[in-house]
């Protein structure tokens, strides 16, 4: 039913660049709403060792054919030298609500 539908998650290293970013992308139509999660502690390894760190998280619905376009996007505008960008199929969603995503994100 639902698999041309699909959520995002993209990290941000706080509120203000999430809703920047998340502001923008609906505004150009790749997405169709944006739940911004604050207060996240993010373990990772880099630049050779375990860092912890404050993050928010950014969870985006939009059309599968659209990732390309979306990924592109964040990647321009995203503040990290390679942002988070993992998106998963819906396959079940209110089609009311997946209607909605289809009348809002571009075609």
């Amino acid at each position: 039913m639902a698999s041309e539908y699909c959520v995002v998650y993209c990290t941000c290293p706080d509120s203000a660049s999430a809703e920047s970013i998340a502001h923008q992308l609906t505004e150009s139509r790749l997405v169709a709403c944006t739940n911004i999660v604050p207060h996240l502690t993010s373990i990772y390894f880099w630049e050779q060792k375990v860092t912890k760190g404050d993050e928010v998280l950014m969870i985006m619905k939009t059309r599968q054919d659209l990732l390309a376009d979306l990924e592109k996007a964040i990647v321009a505008i995203h503040p990290y030298k390679f942002p988070e960008f993992i998106a998963m199929p819906i396959i079940y969603g209110n089609r009311k609500y997946l209607d909605w995503v289809d009348e809002v994100v571009a075609k």
